[in-house]
């Protein structure tokens, strides 16, 4: 029994020497065929190197410019285009006329003129003048920067040919920010009196009439800012 222990370990350690051997010359010839393989020639791309280029470099001169360049011309200053809304061939109707003639009645009638070219105004007549004809003022923009909102209430005599021959303001309301409250004012900033007087005067009528004649009569209108 002991024998057969023996041989069976005899055995297995002939084996592991083998296999240990085949390992040894397994890496033993991996070492020499890396080592003595024969080493390939790496071929080098063939360009040819060029000459170094001179540069001559010129001698530099200095110049000034005898004359200073001209100025830029002037910017022309805008000029401004009207933009009157013009309203025509239309009667219109405003209740301040009628206050205004209510207001302010004359008793009789009044004739100014010499003799042959006499013109009649009458403060209370059959028809009073109606409007055919509206220029709206021109709103100066120190107005509509200041944010302004005013009524201007301007009074005109209508001549019988249907123009204006005098506007004058009767009243000027300032109103505040929102627009609800106002205060009467005798005056105004922002030349919005002298805007409000310069499109009355281009205003056009159809003249007032008493007892079939044409004549001459008030009216009155407003005019509104920043509303």
């Amino acid at each position: 029994m002991k024998k057969e222990v023996i041989d069976i370990i005899v055995s297995q350690t002939h084996y592991q020497h083998r296999i240990m051997g085949c390992i040894i010359v397994a890496q033993l010839i991996m070492i020499s065929v890396f080592k003595f393989w024969p080493e390939q020639e790496i071929k080098k791309p063939a360009f040819i190197i060029p000459d170094n280029e001179a540069i001559i470099v010129e001698e530099m001169i200095v110049t000034r410019q005898a004359n200073a360049p001209a100025s830029p011309p002037k910017p022309q200053v805008p000029i401004p285009v009207p933009t009157y809304e013009v309203i025509e061939d239309e009667i219109l109707d405003f209740p301040e006329m009628d206050d205004f003639q209510n207001a302010d009645p004359l008793s009789e009638s009044i004739t100014t003129g010499q003799r042959g070219d006499e013109e009649r105004i009458s403060g209370n007549p059959d028809r009073p003048p109606r409007v055919t004809k509206i220029f709206e003022p021109i709103v100066p923009e120190e107005a509509k920067e200041a944010s302004i909102k005013a009524i201007i209430f301007v009074n005109f005599l209508v001549n019988r040919d249907g123009s204006v021959k005098e506007a004058y303001v009767s009243e000027v309301r300032l109103y505040d920010d929102k627009g609800e409250n106002y205060e009467v004012v005798q005056s105004i900033r922002y030349g919005l009196i002298e805007a409000s007087l310069e499109a009355a005067y281009k205003w056009r009528f159809r003249p007032a009439t008493e007892g079939g004649e044409k004549v001459g009569a008030y009216a009155q209108n407003s005019f509104t800012f920043g509303f």
